[in-house]
């Protein structure tokens, strides 16, 4: 039976880093805040696709380089440096180019499996979900007295985060270990799966993608389960009855696309320096909590200097 398994996988000596202690700038940060190694082995594979054999790095400078760019990426994410700070790196690592699309079709699902659902599958599999999905997908929000409704949400959305060691989502556990569940359930989560999250502007029962997907992860017409906000984060995903909305999370503003595409781009060359033939949409499953707590943070900041719930 073949494995699913992320490629951003933590290794197993890092199992018990705090971000509080890492990254005091972040602590409510996953992975990002761990020393991630890219792969030289990639490096020189990806060198033999483009067709390149002359001016390639060995690996003593490779590893010396991609410590430079660990160091950078953190240096951004800490606010003391600019995000093009890391292009200096991307040319010499084989990662640099415009944002690449994923052109395979996500499929359409045979039931509808909803949000609780998701959410019992990530308990079942992490019962830590508690303690670790708030801070991973909230961030700053984690520590405010949120609505049970919202801490549901929060678990269905680490259904598809590889949290689960050593590097697998809780969905992905579920469809294997039994008792399984029924065969139109398992298909679903595989096609959820393979669906991309994306912020989306709700017009009415439509969707409208405000960052860049390939046109077939696009609905084209009305979603099911669209709460009446300004925007939303979530998968929206083909079955025979249309499209419907899951793990889904609602803003009351609008986030400004240019900031979370620029967040999200810095991930999407981090985990290049595993597979540089990773797409946009690849990114945003394997690191799917990037774009929720990244819209979430900015919704913080717009709201810190105001009174009042924001659910």
């Amino acid at each position: 039976m073949k494995t699913v398994r992320s490629i951003v996988g933590r290794h197993p000596d890092q199992d018990t880093a705090s971000p509080h202690w890492i990254a005091p700038r972040d602590p409510y940060s996953g992975d990002e805040a761990l020393i991630w190694p890219g792969s030289y082995q990639d490096y020189l594979a990806h060198a033999e696709r483009l067709g390149l054999s002359e001016g390639l790095l060995d690996e003593g400078d490779y590893i010396a380089l991609d410590l430079k760019f660990e160091e950078t990426y953190r240096c951004i994410l800490n606010g003391e440096a600019s995000m093009d700070a890391i292009d200096a790196y991307t040319g010499p690592l084989l990662t640099s180019g415009p944002l690449k699309h994923d052109g395979r079709p996500p499929g359409i699902a045979l039931v509808e499996v909803g949000d609780r659902v998701l959410a019992d599958v990530a308990e079942n599999q992490l019962p830590q979900v508690g303690l670790v999905g708030p801070d991973r997908i909230l961030g700053p929000w984690a520590d405010e007295p949120v609505p049970r409704w919202l801490r549901v949400q929060v678990a269905a959305v680490m259904a598809f985060v590889p949290e689960v060691e050593p590097g697998v989502p809780p969905w992905a556990r579920t469809v294997k270990r039994r008792p399984r569940p029924e065969s139109a359930v398992r298909q679903s989560l595989r096609i959820m799966a393979r669906t991309p999250p994306s912020l989306w502007k709700v017009e009415g029962a439509n969707l409208r993608s405000i960052l860049p997907l390939g046109p077939q992860f696009l609905p084209k017409g009305p979603v099911r389960n669209v709460p009446d906000v300004p925007a939303v984060i979530g998968r929206v995903v083909a079955d025979d009855q249309g499209y419907f909305l899951a793990a889904s999370v609602p803003l009351i503003r609008t986030p400004p696309p240019d900031r979370i595409l620029a967040r999200l781009r810095l991930e999407w060359l981090r985990l290049r320096r595993r597979e540089r033939r990773l797409s946009l949409e690849d990114a945003l499953r394997e690191r799917s909590e990037v774009l929720y707590r990244s819209c979430l943070e900015w919704l913080w900041l717009q709201l810190s200097d105001q009174s009042g719930p924001a659910w």
